[in-house]
């Protein structure tokens, strides 16, 4: 994987992630997120995303449905991670953002 990975959604720019070494055997990664000036435009729904998350300890099939709305907004337009203008993973990608911190998955 690349050390420096675009965060794309549509054809807007939000930030770039640079990449730690991932720990074996765990299909996640993380990095360092340095946001774009047009992240704080999504800022809100990776916040929400998150705190919905976070909050599901129940694992509450109705929260879970409040989590599946905003992913998939998140989504609409198209989220991805790219290197040198290129997709880093061929499907979808699950990524969360708290600060200065990001971690994602395929899915």
């Amino acid at each position: 994987m690349p050390q420096t990975l675009q965060l794309v959604r549509g054809n807007v720019l939000l930030g770039t992630i640079t990449a730690r070494s991932p720990d074996s055997g765990s299909p996640w990664h993380n990095g360092a997120f340095n946001p774009s000036a047009e992240f704080e435009s999504v800022r809100d729904l990776f916040e929400h995303e998150l705190r919905v998350l976070r909050a599901n300890t129940d694992d509450d099939p109705e929260q879970w449905d409040e989590w599946e709305a905003v992913h998939a907004e998140l989504h609409d337009p198209g989220l991805r991670l790219e290197a040198d203008g290129k997709p880093v993973f061929a499907g979808d990608i699950l990524i969360h953002i708290d600060g200065a911190e990001a971690w994602w998955r395929a899915e």
